[in-house]
């Protein structure tokens, strides 16, 4: 649900934008990039929204992988991450078409959203901490 700032008493009936109510994720939180609002609900369906009209860019199943997601989606660089909880991390490029970059496994569950930061990206595992980036 999409909320207009600023508003006052009963927002939800004066102030709603938009809502959308299928698919929604009971765990991993959304992600909002150029423009572009990621969701992925807990069973590997994706959704891309405009964030500023509610309209659906797109639906489907993470094709990278059919499992469970606990992890928020990241996103840096022009690209979406989303880690599943078998280990395997999606990489997307930035957009509403979900255009699936690339799949890397790490051979190990994945509950923790990864962190980005100074050109890295930390994922954590159930048994490691991995980096990933440029030298």
């Amino acid at each position: 649900m999409a909320i207009k700032a600023g508003g006052r008493g009963e927002v939800t009936t004066t102030n709603v934008k938009w809502k959308y109510q299928r698919a929604i994720p009971q765990l991993p939180s959304l992600v909002l990039y150029r423009g572009v609002l990621y969701m992925i609900n807990d069973g590997g369906v994706l959704t891309t929204l405009n964030p500023a009209t509610g309209e659906v860019y797109k639906q489907a199943r993470l094709r990278a992988s059919s499992d469970r997601y606990f992890a928020s989606p990241v996103a840096a660089d022009g690209k979406v991450f989303i880690a599943a909880n078998s280990g395997v991390v999606a990489v997307l490029k930035a957009g509403g078409d979900q255009e699936l970059l690339a799949a890397n496994s790490l051979d190990e569950e994945i509950y923790a959203t990864p962190a980005i930061a100074d050109g890295r990206i930390y994922i954590r595992t159930a048994a490691a901490l991995y980096c990933f980036g440029e030298k």
